[in-house]
Order: C-alpha cells, then sequence, then structure tokens
C-alpha cells in the first residue's frame, strides 16, 4: 500500500515554521509520520492530489496530520472492512475539544469531526465516501477543579489510544504534544498485568507508583540526583535532573539541565533547555534551547531560544469565566476550553512584570520589559531615587 502525502506549505502561527517542521515529542511531524508508515510497510510519496492515479489502494493524507500508529491501524482495518472510500472522524467529545478541533482545518458535524485522512479502495470498489469514527478509548483523568471555575465538578482530561490532530495552529502543535505524553499512560493502563510482571519485580512492590518509577527510558551520560524522582518518563541523552526534582510522565530531550526542586507534570521539554530552580511545568511544551527562570507554566507554549525571566506570568483562565479564545489568521475563534495558556514565539526575551494573558501568542523576536516608571535605573550616593525621566536624560 501506498500513502500519498498532500503538500500544504502552511506555516503555523506565530512560528512561522512548515507543519513538517514542528516539533511532537521531540521529534518533527514529517519524521512522525514516516516512522509509523514505515512500521506498516506502507510507502511514503509526496504530490500534489491532482497527481494521484493510483488503481490499488492507498492512502491521502496532508501534510499537517499527526496520527499514531494504533490510529492507522484501526482506520485501516475498518476501511477494508467496508470496501468503501473513507475519511477518518472522530465523535465530538472530550478528546475533540482539549485537541481543540475549532482552530484545526477540518470538518466539523454534529456526530462526527473528519479529518483529512482518506483511504481509497481498489478500482472495483470506489464509490460515495463515508466516515469511519473513531472509537477512543474511555479513559480519563479527572481534575477536581472547583466547580466555580468550570461549572463542573471535574475536569476531564482524555487519556486517548488513538490520536489524530491537524497541526495547523498553535494550539493543535501543543495539543498534539500533550496528546502523546497521555497516550503512554494509557497504553500502560491498557496494558496487560502480566506483561508488567518483570515491572513488579523491579519495583519489589506492587504500589503503582512504585512500579511507574520503573517505566522510565533513560538516554546516555544522565546525571540523575539520588534525591530526584523520576516517573514514567522518556529522558534523552545527558540530562541533568537535581536533588528534589519531580518529573511525571514526561519527555525530555538531550542535553537539557532541570535543576534542583523542579516539578514537570505531562510536559515535553526541548533539547539544550535550562530549567532554573523551583520552576513548576505542567501540561507545557518547551521547544529547543529555551532559558526558563522561576515560574509557573500550565497549558503553555514556548519556542525555540527563548528567555522567560524570573517573575513572568503567562496565564492560563479568564477570570470572568469564559472559554479561551485565540486569534487565528486574525479571526476570533472560541476553543471551547476553560484552561489554555499562550503562545510565545522563537526568540523571544519576556523580562520579570511582564503578563500574558490566555491565549495570546507573541510574535517571533519579540522583545518585552515593563515600561520604565516600574524599573529602578539609578540609585545616588543619598540613597534616594531620582526621576527616571531626567536620569535617561543625563546618560
Amino acid at each position: 500500500m501506498k500513502a500519498y502525502i498532500i503538500t500544504s506549505g502552511k506555516a503555523i502561527e506565530p512560528f512561522g515554521d512548515n507543519s513538517q517542521d514542528c516539533l511532537i515529542a521531540n521529534e518533527t511531524l514529517k519524521a512522525s509520520q514516516e516512522s509509523v508508515l514505515r512500521s506498516l510497510n506502507i510507502d511514503l510519496v509526496i504530490v500534489e492530489e491532482a497527481q494521484i492515479q493510483d488503481p490499488e489502494e492507498h492512502l491521502i493524507l496532508t501534510d499537517s496530520l499527526y496520527f499514531n500508529r494504533e490510529l492507522l491501524i484501526d482506520f485501516i482495518s475498518r476501511s477494508r472492512g467496508l470496501k468503501r472510500n473513507t475519511v477518518c472522524a472522530f465523535k465530538p467529545g472530550v478528546f475533540t475539544i482539549r485537541t481543540i478541533a475549532t482552530t484545526q482545518d477540518v470538518t466539523i458535524y454534529d456526530d462526527r469531526v473528519e479529518y483529512n485522512l482518506r483511504y481509497i479502495p481498489t478500482v472495483s470498489q470506489r464509490g460515495e465516501t463515508v466516515p469511519v469514527i473513531i472509537e477512543s478509548n474511555s479513559l480519563h483523568e479527572n481534575l477536581r477543579i472547583p466547580e466555580h471555575m468550570t461549572n463542573i465538578s471535574c475536569y476531564e482530561i482524555p487519556l486517548p489510544d488513538k490520536i489524530a490532530i491537524q497541526i495547523d495552529f498553535w494550539t493543535n502543535l501543543w495539543a498534539a504534544n500533550i496528546a502523546t505524553l497521555l497516550a503512554m499512560v494509557a497504553k500502560v493502563m491498557q496494558t496487560p498485568k502480566w506483561k508488567l510482571f518483570g515491572t513488579v519485580l523491579r519495583a519489589a512492590s506492587l504500589n503503582q507508583w512504585k512500579v511507574a518509577s520503573k517505566l522510565n527510558q533513560f538516554g546516555r551520560n544522565c546525571d540523575i540526583h539520588p534525591a530526584a524522582y523520576v516517573e514514567g518518563s522518556i529522558i534523552g541523552d545527558n540530562v541533568r535532573i537535581g536533588a528534589g526534582s519531580v518529573v511525571r510522565e514526561c519527555n525530555i530531550a538531550d542535553n537539557v539541565s532541570v535543576e534542583n526542586n523542579v516539578t514537570l507534570n505531562f510536559a515535553v521539554i526541548g533539547a539544550g533547555s535550562y530549567l532554573a530552580d523551583g520552576s513548576i511545568i505542567r501540561y507545557s511544551v518547551i521547544y529547543p534551547n529555551t532559558f526558563f527562570g522561576f515560574s509557573t507554566l500550565s497549558c503553555q507554549m514556548l519556542g525555540r531560544n527563548c528567555f522567560i525571566g524570573d517573575g513572568v506570568s503567562l496565564t492560563d483562565y479568564r477570570l470572568d469565566g469564559k472559554n479561551i479564545t485565540v486569534f487565528k489568521n486574525g479571526t476570533v475563534i472560541d476553543t471551547d476550553n476553560r484552561f489554555l495558556g499562550s503562545c510565545v514565539g522563537h526568540d523571544t526575551y519576556l523580562a520579570a512584570g511582564t503578563i500574558v494573558a490566555p491565549g495570546r501568542a507573541i510574535p517571533n523576536g519579540t522583545r518585552i520589559i515593563p515600561e520604565d516608571c516600574r524599573i529602578i535605573q539609578k540609585i545616588t550616593s543619598k540613597g534616594t531615587i531620582p526621576d527616571y525621566r531626567q536620569v535617561n536624560k543625563a546618560t
């Protein structure tokens, strides 16, 4: 079988990167697509859609579609059973909401969300296209957030076993990264207990947390302090994790420095990044070579080569209780989510005191510092602080 990938040439706001070059779980989307297809012995062909003239069964998808192996296996199997032209779809629900389908270039119906993945059977079986509605598992994690903030007693986070997300905007890129981590948890939860017997022996315990601490993948030359705790995570080469740090369900690339008392929970950290002492990062994505000072990240997306100083506040919740909105191509879009952070473009520096509203995207190369009146630039020998405007003129 062949898979024909239609090139879109999309540039993802605010980064300007081609969708194929976007990083998901520290791997480009292009590499991820190739890896999944290769594992199923499917040949990849990059073409313009009008050029496809294949009488045999094949797949057609866009170069901006992120999918995992489990999704593709299920979609192909069910499509073959129907012996019809098919399109991949999900039922609207927690998965489509949390992956922010409203900002994806997908077709949304009352009973399904259709993605840019199609199956074309042999010529003799072709006809009208029908949807194959993927049934993801029902696993989810409940966040017990006070009801006055969400109007519900528990805020559900899906733990999907099958993933399809169009990478059309920064929100989708963030969601795809987090979905890969959540899928790792789902995989362990669905693994038969007898297959975890070796892990139980290594943990010398049936306690779920002790077993989880033995499910890590460590690269070469890592320096993990004995007082650090790492659980269910993928750790690259030459990673340093300091004393008192907690790393749970994360993907950390090569040459990352995690200093002391850092808390990481469902986070993807790019190669060469530095996380200062006491940082708290959850449900967030950091691209390579970013410096993150002591602060808190929740549901945020940071580009490469960024500096986030101590005292920067990247918020993820509206005080009026409404859903987070974003600007895509100049249009305001409701994300259907109460919690969503912001996006910081590549090569951006944010100084102490910077506050970014939820859902907002900062362009590449931005430098933000507080206004002059909030910065003490000079103190006289008598200990008095001169008028800043006069000091500025004198210097």
